[in-house]
């Protein structure tokens, strides 16, 4: 966050007091943050932005709930593992093709053909092993590794103990 950027409590205090602006700040600061997330939830593209549009359409309705503004992270994430477990069960319930475009992997600033194919194919074995874990180490190991939260912020967010959130980091490394 550049240090003339308003900070995201000050963002929510104005998105509260129906500030349209200021939610568009914070959904723009977070938006990626939130489509990565999602993305390692499921390896596709299609499913990450319908989380996105999802959460961000949820913390606009829900917003007046949160009650420390300071709390925002792992209640925003809160919201994302929600709408990841709600889209996946939705997704299983209908046979949606994937586009093979969207399986092509976004690779920037690689010099040779070969550091390209390397980097893809590291990427893919990872996505394809994180979608063999069991849900709740994945999302465990998404927020950690991948979002760089705390284990109390994971803890926080997911509605459960920091020692669980430890064990299933553990296990499902």
């Amino acid at each position: 966050m550049v240090a003339d950027e308003p900070a995201n409590e000050d963002l929510i205090r104005k998105v509260k007091a129906g500030n349209d602006k200021a939610f568009t700040l914070l959904m723009n600061r977070w938006h990626k943050r939130i489509y990565n997330y999602a993305y390692r939830y499921s390896n596709r593209r299609v499913f990450a932005e319908e989380v996105v549009q999802q959460t961000f359409i949820q913390v606009y309705q829900k917003i007046d709930q949160l009650q420390d503004e300071g709390r925002f992270l792992p209640w925003l994430y809160r919201i994302a593992a929600n709408c990841c477990h709600s889209e996946g069960r939705a997704n299983r319930n209908r046979n949606a093709l994937v586009c093979v475009a969207e399986e092509l992997p976004d690779v920037a600033g690689t010099t040779t053909p070969a550091n390209l194919y390397e980097k893809a194919e590291r990427r893919s074995v990872v996505r394809m092993v994180l979608q063999e874990i069991p849900e709740n180490q994945r999302v465990v190991i998404i927020l950690k590794e991948y979002e760089g939260l705390k284990f109390r912020e994971i803890a926080e967010a997911l509605g459960e103990s920091e020692n669980t959130v430890k064990s299933r980091l553990y296990y499902g490394l």
